[in-house]
C-alpha cells in the first residue's frame, strides 16, 4: 500500500526542497521535524491539499519558527547537561557518593539529546542557507507549490528510512500514520 503525503515545495539559497505538510504538526519532538525536509525536484503539481498544516502561504513562517525552536532547544539542552555535569562533579569532588552508573546514564541521555538537536539544527541551517539566528532576518524562502511523496507501507510500517525511523522514535507520528491508514482503508 502507498500513501500520498503532501509536500510543500520551496526554494532557498541552497536549493529546492520540500517539507511534509501533513505529518509536521503530529511529531512530538521538535528535532524530528527537521527530518521531514528533503531535496526534491522543482516539479509542482497543480493540486492543493487543504488538510495540511504547512502550506505554500505559510512555509516561510513555519521554517523560521522551526529554526528558532531548534536554536532555543540546543541552548536549553547544553545548559541542562552542563548543570548536571557541574552538580555531579561537585558531589564527586566532595566525596559524596551519588551513583556513578546512574549519573553516567543520565549524562549519556543528555548528550544524545544534544546531538539530536544539533543535527536537526545543522540540517535546517543547511536547507535555509543560514549560519546563525541573525541570518533569519534575511531569510529567503520562495514557495513553489505542492508536490506528492509516495510513502510505501508494508505490514503497517513505512518503508522509507526517514519515516521508518520516525515510526520507531515518535509516538505522535505513529498515531497520525495509523489515522491516515484507517482513512485509506489500509488497517
Amino acid at each position: 500500500m502507498a500513501v500520498e503525503v503532501p509536500y510543500v515545495l520551496f526554494r532557498t539559497r541552497s536549493g529546492v526542497y520540500g517539507i511534509d505538510g501533513y505529518f509536521y504538526p503530529a511529531l512530538e519532538r521538535v528535532e524530528h521535524r527537521a527530518a521531514l525536509l528533503r531535496k526534491m525536484p522543482p516539479k509542482p503539481v497543480p493540486r492543493a491539499y487543504g488538510d495540511s498544516y504547512v502550506t505554500p502561504s505559510n512555509v516561510g513562517k513555519v521554517l523560521r519558527e522551526l529554526a528558532l525552536e531548534l536554536y532555543e532547544l540546543t541552548g536549553r539542552s547544553f545548559d541542562e547537561r552542563g548543570r548536571h555535569m557541574r552538580r555531579w562533579n561537585i558531589l564527586r569532588f566532595l566525596g559524596i557518593p551519588s551513583g556513578y552508573i546512574k549519573n553516567l546514564k543520565r549524562d549519556e541521555e543528555l548528550a544524545g539529546r544534544v546531538r539530536r538537536a544539533l543535527l536537526a539544527l545543522s540540517i535546517v541551517e543547511h536547507v535555509l542557507g543560514i549560519k546563525g539566528p541573525a541570518d533569519l532576518d534575511d531569510l529567503f524562502v520562495e514557495p513553489l507549490g505542492w508536490s506528492v511523496f509516495r510513502l510505501e507501507i508494508v505490514k503497517g510500517r513505512p518503508v522509507d528510512p526517514v519515516y521508518s525511523q520516525l515510526y520507531e522514535d515518535d509516538a505522535g507520528f505513529r498515531r497520525a500514520l495509523h489515522e491516515v491508514l484507517k482513512k485509506e482503508g489500509g488497517l
